[in-house]
């Protein structure tokens, strides 16, 4: 039984709070404190005892000293040199690309670990320099700091590589989507195939959860409060979902059931608000990226209309993976099958209306985008259920709709216009398939 107050948070969701740009390579850079006082004591020790050290790593102690001091001196250099190229990019990828992709840049694990080796180098040959006596012997010392002069030499090497690649604008775009197709096989892993509009409301008593603040669902610890629910026999039924705003005055959650315990602290911390949406436990968060890269693209400052594309393609991969892997995640099941908590499910479908239409829009005119969005729903069209036909349809038919009214051609407007019709026709033909989903009805708990 989870007592009130429990906080719910799994430990991907702790590290969240210990991942950025900060506590990383600070970690790192304050271990070279810790190996440098280590090291040095250990060497004395080892030359009290009467061992002695290959002639190859013996060092006086005034070379000590300035090849010390060198190594200090570059390395800070180098993290100046470091933290300038980061600032750098971050400019170029929020005027160019997207601000939102910052976050994704500040959480590299390359950038963070060149830093933090840079900073560990930096502070093991201080105080490396700090404890160096008369009679100390200092050469094993200083044989670690050329170790760590190495692999910072070589992290550097691979911090230029990765942060040519993250500019790039074809390669970032693929990395979203190996998120975002990562984040829908662990929504499928963890929900049923129940559409949470097709649960039976439950009777008996209910009362509402408001929310603790003011911020965006980062995510729903869904499997901690299935177990909290289950222990105090409730029903948890969320009015958002991961991704949504909340004040105050809003309504959270509703609880169905006589408990004996209040859930109203549980729950809340099962879903911590956060000021800024974060990928983790979003799954629309990675989509909404897609579409804002493809959208500022679109913009007559821009007019990157091969970048629009490639949004596109990869979207639409996203998307055909979500409609053959049956994505419905909303409704949780504790282990005896009941239903403990649902929030509004979100679908193929849905993410297909919240990253189509504004592209859709935004593309009137420019029949390039035009024609990889046709492709992209002709491509998804293969993969959806048939209930979910119809939607796809309607938006080829809008596409033909924005074609009418833009300012191309009349002889282009017709011939997209009758590709269109010729694909909706095949759409519509298709051979009807046994093994799309059905809506299942749930008896009542």
């Amino acid at each position: 039984m989870k007592k009130k107050g429990t906080v719910l948070h799994t430990p991907r969701e702790l590290l969240r709070y210990f991942r950025g740009f900060l506590t990383i390579p600070a970690a790192i850079s304050l271990s070279g404190l810790v190996v440098a006082w280590v090291v040095f004591y250990a060497e004395q020790v080892i030359v009290k005892v009467g061992w002695s050290l290959p002639s190859i790593l013996v060092v006086p102690q005034h070379t000590a000293s300035d090849v010390l001091g060198a190594i200090s001196a570059a390395s800070m250099s180098a993290l100046v040199m470091v933290y300038s190229i980061v600032l750098l990019v971050y400019t170029l990828a929020a005027g160019s690309i997207g601000p939102r992709l910052l976050q994704r840049f500040g959480e590299d694990r390359v950038n963070q670990v060149a830093v933090g080796s840079l900073g560990a180098t930096f502070l093991y040959s201080l105080l490396t320099m700090w404890l160096i006596r008369d009679n100390a012997s200092i050469s094993l010392a200083v044989g670690v700091g050329m170790l760590y002069s190495v692999i910072s030499v070589l992290l550097l090497l691979l911090f230029v590589h990765t942060v040519s690649t993250r500019v790039t604008i074809d390669q970032e775009a693929a990395r979203i989507s190996e998120a975002l197709d990562c984040q829908i096989d662990a929504a499928i892993e963890d929900s049923t195939d129940l559409h949470s509009s097709n649960v039976v409301p439950w009777e008996g008593t209910e009362h509402q959860i408001q929310s603790s603040g003011t911020g965006y669902v980062n995510s729903i610890n869904t499997r901690e409060l299935t177990k909290a629910a289950q222990d105090t026999n409730c029903v948890v039924v969320f009015d958002v979902q991961p991704g949504d705003f909340l004040i105050p005055t809003d309504i959270l959650a509703h609880v169905h059931g006589d408990s004996e315990e209040d859930l109203n602290t549980v729950v809340q911390a099962a879903a911590p608000l956060i000021p800024a949406r974060d990928p983790n436990g979003d799954i629309r968060f990675s989509v909404h990226l897609l579409v804002e890269i493809a959208l500022r693209a679109l913009s007559p400052g821009v007019n990157d209309t091969f970048t629009a594309i490639v949004c596109v393609d990869r979207l639409s991969a996203s998307l055909a993976r979500a409609w053959s892997s049956n994505l419905c995640a909303g409704v949780y099941r504790d282990d005896a099958g009941a239903i403990r908590v649902v929030y509004p499910s979100i679908t193929a479908n849905s993410l297909f209306h919240d990253s189509i239409p504004p592209l859709r829009r935004a593309a009137r005119g420019n029949g390039l985008v035009t024609n990889a969005l046709v492709r992209a729903l002709t491509r998804l069209a293969q993969t959806a259920p048939e209930e979910d036909l119809k939607a796809i349809c309607d938006e080829l038919a809008a596409i033909s709709d924005e074609t009418r009214n833009s300012d191309m051609l009349e002889s282009e407007i017709d011939k997209f216009c009758s590709d269109i019709e010729t694909v909706i026709a095949r759409i519509k033909e298709r051979p009807r398939s046994s093994s799309h989903i059905t809506k299942s009805s749930v008896e009542k708990e």
